[in-house]
């Protein structure tokens, strides 16, 4: 699971720097003699890193189960990356496919997921440019008590659950940062996103377009920072549904202390959507809506008992874009989350948090509520070796469709092993 990951990494072991068997090391001085051959770098380093993280999770029963009361997944997520950098470049490989044992005690089935990214940086005087392709084609496990892929680790998790899905998942993107002077940032991005089921199924339908955003930072003062920000989102459905959104914001952000940032900001959605015929659903045609954007986050670092801890608290009111029906409707979302480190090799997070469709505009997921909690923890037994352990709950609700409400639950256990090294020329 993704928090599992991103907890076993914040717990700060550094991968040993074992031996590198002499195939990598070939590879890794071919790369770096082509780099400096082409010309492209004065100095080049080239690395890499492998890792695989086995996971045992005992669970609620999802869609297409054979238990009926709890059962369990076998999951292991092996990864390997390579890096390029040179003078003030670098281009990154990776390939981390996830691979799912559903339910191995009762009916195995086996959920293949392959994913992995390709990255390019490159920094500038006053500015940086970042290029990033990625990919993932297989089965994927869709519901709430996973994130989607792509979302951020801070995200709310979704009402609706699906279970074993057939997926596909390509996300290119381009990203500028310029900063002409000292207190001015400007960044500029673009992508094209596609996702969904590739063999038409309507439970996920296939969906693609591009997304844009733009946002101007100005620090007003060695406290007081502006930012403000427009994004566009399209998006197409197989089905004939679209869905287009733009949000305009603008924010604060005031750095209380110095380890203390509020921020607030506010402004306005515009969006568009095509509907079709959907059981329960607003009337077919294009809808035009006026809907009000929010946010507030705050942000610290205090010592509790002794024990660093880092707090953040999360509000959003956006126009939420449903992957499930192509249907735009407003959604409440608020995260409370916390990470301590209570000694340099164990790391724990909590987190709590919840997601509420308003009654506003057409849409007519009003009410659909989602509302969770997790833990967990990770300790770097050695600087290869890590062991991780998490729990999450998922309470859904969706009374428009007159079911009763949905609690879904899942402990994990695992392990997680990592190596990485370098050679220079």
């Amino acid at each position: 699971m993704n928090s599992v990951r991103a907890t076993a990494l914040a717990a700060g072991a550094e991968p040993r720097e074992a031996g590198v068997t002499s195939v990598v090391r070939t590879l890794a001085g071919a790369l770096v003699v082509l780099a400096l051959a082409s010309g492209t770098a004065d100095a080049a380093v080239a690395g890499y890193e492998i890792s695989a993280m086995a996971l045992v999770t005992v669970r609620s029963p999802l869609p297409g189960d054979v238990a009926k009361v709890l059962t369990t997944d076998l999951q292991l997520d092996p990864a390997a990356q390579g890096r390029l950098t040179w003078s003030t470049a670098s281009l990154v490989l990776r390939y981390a496919p996830q691979l799912i044992i559903r339910e191995p005690q009762l009916a195995p089935r086996l959920l293949p997921l392959h994913q992995g990214f390709l990255n390019f940086d490159k920094r500038f005087d006053r500015a940086s440019l970042s290029l990033r392709q990625e990919g993932g084609y297989g089965v994927a496990d869709i519901g709430s008590l996973r994130l989607p892929a792509g979302a951020q680790p801070t995200g709310v998790y979704e009402v609706q659950t699906l279970g074993a899905v057939d997926y596909v998942r390509s996300a290119s993107s381009v990203n500028l940062e310029l900063r002409p002077v000292p207190r001015f940032t400007v960044s500029l991005s673009g992508a094209y996103l596609l996702s969904g089921d590739p063999k038409g199924g309507l439970q996920l339908p296939l969906q693609q377009g591009p997304v844009a955003s733009a946002t101007v930072r100005i620090v007003a003062s060695r406290r007081l920072r502006l930012i403000t920000n427009a994004r566009g989102t399209h998006a197409s459905f197989i089905t004939g549904a679209e869905q287009s959104i733009m949000v305009f914001t603008q924010a604060v952000e005031w750095q209380a202390e110095r380890s203390t940032v509020l921020t607030l900001g506010g402004g306005a959605a515009v969006t568009r959507e095509r509907v079709v015929e959907l059981p329960l659903g607003p009337p077919p045609g294009f809808h035009l809506e006026v809907l009000p954007a929010a946010r507030a986050t705050l942000s610290m670092t205090r010592e509790l008992r002794g024990i660093p801890t880092q707090l953040n608290a999360d509000v959003n009111l956006l126009p939420f874009a449903d992957r499930f029906t192509g249907l735009v409707y407003e959604r409440l979302e608020g995260r409370l989350g916390a990470t301590a480190r209570p000694t340099g090799k164990l790391t724990v997070l909590a987190s709590v948090g919840a997601g509420y469709a308003i009654p506003l505009g057409r849409a007519p997921q009003a009410g659909d509520t989602a509302l969770f909690g997790e833990a967990s923890g990770a300790y770097a037994v050695f600087p290869w070796l890590s062991l991780l352990g998490t729990g999450r709950a998922v309470w859904t609700s969706q009374p428009r469709l007159g079911a009763p409400p949905q609690a879904l639950w899942a402990v994990t256990f695992g392990a997680l092993v990592r190596d990485q090294d370098t050679v220079a020329w």
